[in-house]
């Protein structure tokens, strides 16, 4: 695996929440939330964006309904019944007005990477992931506007 970059992971709610307006929250400040569970994912990858093990190795409370694509994780974020983390850099979010991301303090964050095996030795694979390293620097913060045209 090649590491592209690392970005920080934020907490997703909808504008209604209680955390909304907040600066910044801890994993403290979301112990007894309810969590978007997410059908068919690994192990590793939901104990990592459930921010497991935690103290006193209780498990993240899990919202009522369990999302199979992208968009069910928002419905039900936006519904008010769970809550989610996830990288600040995804901005699909961004399309609904009613949800909003918070800052988390004090979690690891989360990293971008390239995964390869071994033992390929395609030249196109490494000119990927030389290519993924030189422009794949980051998370895309702001979009340019494109230059007004004249009539």
């Amino acid at each position: 695996m090649t590491v592209l970059y690392s970005e920080a992971r934020v907490l997703l709610v909808p504008a209604s929440h209680r955390l909304a307006g907040k600066e910044a929250v801890t994993a403290g400040d979301i112990a007894a939330e309810p969590l978007v569970g997410c059908t068919g994912m690994g192990v590793e990858w939901t104990t990592f964006w459930r921010l497991e093990p935690r103290s006193g190795s209780e498990p993240a409370p899990v919202g009522p309904t369990l999302a199979e694509t992208y968009e069910d994780k928002l419905e039900a974020i936006a519904d008010g019944t769970a809550i989610a983390i996830v990288p600040a850099g995804d901005r699909r979010h961004t399309l609904r007005p009613d949800l909003v991301t918070v800052a988390l303090d004090g979690i690891e964050p989360c990293q971008i990477v390239v995964a390869t095996r071994t033992a390929d030795t395609n030249p196109l694979v490494t000119a990927f992931v030389r290519s993924a390293k030189d422009l794949l620097v980051g998370p895309i913060t702001s979009v340019a506007t494109p230059p007004a045209h004249s009539v």
